[in-house]
């Protein structure tokens, strides 16, 4: 018969939360993501018996479970999920034999099962679990959908959330994310004039300049590799032409460039360096910041890391929202179920071994204990 922590990842897994196909993002309040939130999420955070619960018009939710302290733990949880675009029946959730994915016993199987619900999930089952805390842990479920540090800002500064410690529910594979690169994305219109393109002469092709643009970011200056993070990068990663008609040359092309970002580094200061890079490549072009997200690192003397001891740490190149908490003083680790694909199977297919939810579920309750209890 299946469990609390069973019930509630297929649950989850079958609530379509996912940033919709064909779109990049979900912004803030949402109607859809609002409304399924209150309905399906609420209820079960309602369920465990928080002494308060905060909830932002966005849509994020926060809810304490002991006394009002500024001393405890945050534990994160995030709603949106953002790969496995391309699975059949995404929020079909269903439980198979785990072997033929390379994971240990039984998996539920489904979009943002090794991302965020499987996470969502253990973290859930673990606060079911608390009793008797000496100071407040906070269970909170982001509704940000735009990879950046805004459902976090909201929950700190709109909600008033205080916590000296915070673990970020995420798929580690079970090891603590100590630390990972920022990111922000770096946005570069060239502008040209509108032609057909039998007669190029009538207009001006932003095309080859955008390409000649791309060809530089090599050049772009970066600081040296950090030893466990990585190197600093700058990637273009979307090219599009703007309008998109028959033998039309465009007025406009956008190009989208990820720079990722290293401790230390200002996301500003980042945008300026390429913009000074860029200067006089085309009379009109514009280079802006787009969405970013701060580095995080912490140091592995820090009683979040301790609460956690059991399990290995590690470092990663991608960015997550570990890096707000970092920033302004809370040190922030990822720990979490589910095993990533950064390859092409980031979009194919979901999975998360039950298992590996029941060892993050019993986790993350000592962790809690520890720091709070």
């Amino acid at each position: 018969m299946a469990d609390y922590l069973e019930n509630t990842l297929l649950n989850l897994v079958g609530t379509d939360t996912a940033v919709p196909t064909g779109t990049t993002e979900i912004l803030p309040g949402d109607t859809h993501l609002y409304d399924t939130v209150t309905s399906a999420v609420l209820p079960m955070v309602e369920a465990l018996g928080p002494d308060e619960i905060l909830r932002h018009p966005c849509g994020d939710i926060a809810a304490r479970f002991g006394p009002d302290t500024p001393d405890g733990l945050l534990l994160q949880t995030y709603i949106v999920s953002q790969h496995g675009n391309l699975m059949t029946d995404p929020q079909q959730g269903r439980i198979v034999d785990g072997a033929a994915l390379n994971l240990d016993g039984p998996a539920v199987v489904g979009q943002g099962a090794n991302q965020n619900k499987g996470p969502m999930a253990a973290a859930l089952s673990a606060v079911r679990e608390l009793r008797s805390l000496r100071r407040a842990v906070w269970l909170t479920v982001n509704c940000e959908g735009r990879s950046s540090h805004d459902g976090s800002r909201r929950i700190y500064e709109d909600l008033g959330v205080r916590a000296a410690q915070s673990i970020i529910a995420f798929g580690t594979n079970l090891h603590v994310s100590l630390g990972n690169r920022g990111r922000v994305d770096i946005r570069v219109t060239v502008s040209g004039a509108a032609a057909h393109s039998s007669q190029p002469e009538l207009g001006r092709n932003p095309i080859p300049p955008a390409a000649e643009i791309v060809g530089r970011l090599p050049e772009v200056p970066l600081p040296p590799p950090h030893p466990e993070l990585g190197p600093a990068t700058a990637t273009p990663y979307q090219f599009q032409c703007e309008p998109i008609a028959p033998h039309t040359l465009p007025s406009r092309v956008h190009v989208v460039v990820d720079r990722r970002l290293l401790p230390g580094e200002d996301p500003d200061a980042a945008v300026a360096a390429v913009r000074r890079q860029l200067d006089g490549s085309w009379p009109e072009l514009e280079v802006i910041a787009g969405a970013a997200m701060f580095p995080a690192l912490v140091d592995p003397s820090a009683p979040v890391v301790g609460a956690l001891a059991r399990f290995p740490t590690m470092y990663s190149r991608n960015a997550f929202d570990a890096g707000y908490g970092c920033s302004i003083g809370v040190p922030t680790v990822m720990f979490g179920p589910g095993r990533r694909d950064f390859g092409a199977g980031v979009v194919h297919a979901e999975a998360v071994s039950i298992s590996d939810c029941r060892i993050a579920a019993a986790a993350l309750a000592k962790a809690a204990r520890t720091l709070c209890g």
